[in-house]
């Protein structure tokens, strides 16, 4: 009777203390309970913790949390045999937190994601920066609508997380052609039984001074829309590599995006520019060997500033000589920039060796890289320039 009273009086004081101390504390406190018997009435409860890519949370009402680290570093070497200084580097490349999740039973989700080595300050050292920041609606399981700040519709490869590329780093083609994170309000959704996958969104834009982390400047918008078919097998498009050891599979995607904006074109001149940006992707896997390629293009023109039409392409293999471990790969870029760039154009050709402990969770990568840069402008010369680069990525 004793015992019970006592524990009926906790109850009545628990909501005051309980900014304090939790009715299981209270409970052992006073020795009512022991500390066993109140981490088996907490394991009792239908809240869930449990790893699954990532370390996850589940409560029971309907709200859960996912939370992951990606860290790479790597070391570089890079010969620039044209004169330049030759660097010897150990780095920090990226050192994000990623927290994700869900809401009212997967009704909404959400996504946070910052890095704290991607930026630079002032003087060049690294410095946090947000990269995702939304909260999507999930009218039905096959659709979303979305609204933060996200990854553009243009590049396959951009679109890819950078803890799932096949070498250390992306290729010439796709930094120079995607048009980073934005913000903006976005929708997709998936059709003919998870085949194909249609996303459309708008932006900012890119008129000067708009972009990632910054606000819009003026009343015009860009707009874009994605499309992914799987038209052989089901293999994923966005972890490059065959880690998955697929069964035979081919996924074909397409990205369009048009924008209105102002910007300066020199001798601070301001311009109304039109610009079509185009990329299309394939995408082929079987049981180990892997083969990607993307083609891009873009046409700008202004009142004043000439039609200009860079394009750009790649494609790159690769093949597990020990399978899910040891992967060989290689590839080959070019970007043309139809003389509005640095150099006539720039060209990547690359051979990796990846070692996986655990899939793209934890790996490594040994990589060449030769980058040339044809017809330098103010010099008619080319330069070469060779870097060897050893990552390890891990993702957890």
């Amino acid at each position: 009777m004793r015992k019970l009273m006592t524990i009926v009086s906790l109850m009545l004081l628990a909501p005051a203390v309980s900014q304090a101390k939790t009715l299981d504390e209270l409970l052992v406190e006073k020795g009512v309970i022991t500390k066993a018997e109140a981490k088996g009435a907490m394991a009792s409860g239908s809240s869930k913790v449990f790893y699954n890519d990532g370390s996850r949370f589940e409560f029971d009402n309907g709200f859960s949390a996912q939370l992951n680290t990606v860290i790479r570093s790597s070391y570089t070497f890079v010969d620039a045999d044209d004169g330049g200084a030759n660097t010897s580097s150990f780095n920090v490349d990226n050192a994000r937190i990623i927290v994700s999740g869900s809401a009212l039973h997967n009704e909404f989700s959400y996504k946070l994601e910052t890095d704290f080595a991607s930026g630079s300050d002032s003087d060049g050292a690294s410095s946090p920066e947000l990269l995702d920041a939304y909260i999507a609606w999930h009218p039905c399981d096959a659709s979303y609508v979305k609204m933060g700040q996200f990854k553009t519709v243009i590049s396959r490869q951009y679109n890819t997380d950078i803890y799932k590329l096949q070498f250390a780093d992306r290729t010439i083609a796709s930094d120079y052609f995607d048009l980073g994170r934005q913000n903006g309000v976005g929708a997709g959704w998936d059709l003919m039984d998870g085949k194909l996958a249609v996303n459309v969104a708008m932006y900012n834009g890119l008129s000067d001074g708009e972009g990632q982390n910054r606000g819009g400047v003026d009343t015009k918008h860009s707009g874009g829309v994605s499309v992914s078919w799987k038209a052989m097998g089901d293999i994923d498009a966005f972890s490059e590599g065959d880690v998955e050891y697929s069964d035979t599979g081919l996924t074909l995607g397409a990205a369009y995006l048009f924008d209105r904006g102002v910007r300066d074109i020199g001798a601070g001149v301001t311009d109304e520019v039109d610009s079509h940006l185009v990329s299309v992707d394939a995408t082929f896997k079987s049981k180990g060997f892997s083969l990607a390629g993307e083609f891009f293009y873009t046409s700008s023109e202004g009142d004043i500033m000439e039609e200009f039409q860079p394009t750009g392409w790649y494609v790159q293999a690769g093949y597990f000589v020990m399978e899910k471990k040891l992967e060989v790969a290689g590839r080959f870029s070019m970007v043309d920039y139809d003389d509005q760039g640095t150099s006539d154009e720039s060209m990547e050709a690359g051979a990796s060796i990846n070692y996986y402990w655990w899939a793209h969770h934890l790996k490594a990568q040994l990589g060449y890289d030769h980058l040339q840069d044809q017809d330098v402008l103010g010099t008619n010369e080319d330069t070469k320039t060779n870097r060897v680069t050893l990552k390890l990525t891990g993702w957890f």
